[in-house]
């Protein structure tokens, strides 16, 4: 064993005491430490995902130190962190019969409830932490996590006032103005967000992140040329805030303004590190303006920074599919498809390649799984049927869209898809008997939405007197 006297080494810093105690466990020797080095060990075993040595550390620590009380809490951290919620509130009940004006019990004991999902046991020893609180800093960070309880029981109100309280407080803490809006965000008071932050911005209006949240809750309304002021206010008092320019860019999108849009997403490149979603949603701009080039090569930039970005490769595919490179158009939906397989989008571009492509049978594979993962999905039936109709002819074609209402007997795409097919194969009668059924229930749709469906798919209908006649009737 080491002298005493060199236990107690004039290096305290974590790091000597984190070398010094794995030595010992190495050598298995024994090494005096004070509770303060134990501390500093056991954290940085928490800290670093590494449970088994910190179990370790606090065994060897409450050996060495049976009545400290400081590493009895650290022992009930341990025990939460290897998801032993229960003991660790025995070891915290008892500390507290010793220690009952120690802040870090009520604390620990809090974060235990609120992971247990008893947000009001949470709130109560938040409160006698706060109680106890000395530190400005503390006392926040402690109204913060009593204003999360009162969202986690869905009590937005009392989470308000908690927040805005602290925000009279330090009108320029950032975490908590986000908080705020985080809070308005979980009611679903778009109106209450607007109002608070316009009043908010009237009275610190050299505040960017005010601004910034402004211009979110008029994103969120939908009033997107007020959320670019908002934005563009942000982004003069802090130029090189780039979540601004993004989130402008997103509204200048919303309002088709798609060159505008591109500008301001790349203005995000002076600012920050170049982003897989910032392409991506480039390259959906040059897809709106027709432009397949370049949405292509910023989709493959997406990829390239993030080979993971499943949406970014779905979109290649769908250039590729468009330019006739269905090699690159499957290989790329694949890729897709590898990282979200049960998403129903992707399904339903890898069946359009290959029913392009004449590979029916695969196609159909690809149809079943999107119907498989989205029943509700309106236009899946339609697609399947003109797969039918194109390879297998009219009357697979008609027995496809009976299979597909079936499945969703409100859907009148289907219903006004089958009328044209009927029509098609001269099966007039069935034809109107499925239009009555249709125009009958409405089924949610007006009769000039049902009507235009058919004429776009089948024009020629007006040439059927009985079914004219048929509208007519149903016009009166």
């Amino acid at each position: 064993m080491e002298d005493d006297f060199d236990a107690y080494n004039d290096n305290n810093e974590p790091k000597a005491s984190l070398s010094r105690f794995e030595k010992m466990l190495e050598l298995n020797e024994q090494y005096f430490f004070d509770v303060t080095e134990y501390e500093d060990v056991i954290d940085f075993y928490l800290e670093n995902n590494q449970p088994q040595k910190a179990e370790e550390a606090v065994k060897i620590s409450l050996e060495q130190h049976p009545s400290s009380c400081i590493l009895k809490l650290k022992k009930a951290q341990l025990l939460l962190a290897i998801h032993q919620p229960n003991k660790a509130l025995e070891i915290l009940n008892t500390v507290e019969k010793l220690e009952p004006f120690n802040q870090d019990v009520f604390l620990i004991k809090a974060n235990i409830h609120s992971q247990l999902r008893a947000h009001n046991k949470a709130i109560e020893n938040y409160y006698k932490a706060l109680r106890l609180a000395t530190e400005h800093t503390e006392k926040v960070n402690i109204k913060i996590n009593i204003a999360f309880e009162y969202e986690n029981l869905g009590q937005f109100d009392k989470a308000i006032q908690i927040i805005k309280k602290l925000l009279l407080e330090n009108p320029e803490n950032e975490t908590v103005l986000y908080e705020l809006a985080f809070c308005y965000n979980l009611k679903d008071d778009k109106e209450g967000c607007i109002e608070f932050f316009k009043s908010f911005t009237d009275q610190h209006p050299y505040n960017f992140s005010a601004w910034y949240n402004l211009g979110i809750a008029y994103s969120k309304a939908e009033l997107y040329e007020k959320a670019i002021d908002a934005y563009e206010f942000s982004i003069a008092i802090k130029e090189d805030f780039a979540s601004a320019y993004f989130n402008k860019a997103n509204a200048l999108t919303h309002l088709g303004k798609y060159k505008e849009a591109i500008k301001v997403y790349r203005e995000t490149f002076n600012h920050e590190d170049p982003d897989s979603t910032t392409y991506y949603y480039i390259g959906e701009c040059f897809e709106k303006l027709e432009e397949p080039h370049s949405a292509l090569y910023n989709y493959q930039k997406a990829t390239k920074l993030d080979p993971f970005y499943a949406d970014a490769w779905a979109g290649a595919a769908i250039i590729n599919e468009e330019e006739n490179k269905n090699q690159s158009a499957i290989y790329n939906i694949k890729k897709a498809i590898d990282l979200e397989e049960n998403n129903p989008e992707y399904w339903y571009i890898y069946g359009d390649i290959l029913a392009k492509m004449g590979l029916v049978d695969e196609a159909s594979v690809a149809y079943q799984k999107v119907i498989n993962l989205d029943e509700e999905n309106e236009n899946i039936w339609i697609d399947i049927a003109e797969v039918a109709l194109e390879h297998e002819g009219l009357e697979k074609g008609i027995l496809c869209l009976y299979e597909g209402l079936e499945n969703q007997p409100n859907n009148y795409l289907i219903y006004a898809r089958l009328v044209g097919y009927l029509l098609k194969s001269g099966k007039e009668n069935e034809a109107i008997q499925n239009l009555i059924i249709v125009l009958t229930n409405n089924m949610g749709q007006d009769l000039d939405i049902i009507i235009e469906e058919l004429t776009e798919y089948y024009p020629n209908f007006l040439n059927h007197s009985k079914v004219v006649e048929l509208i007519k009737n149903f016009n009166h």
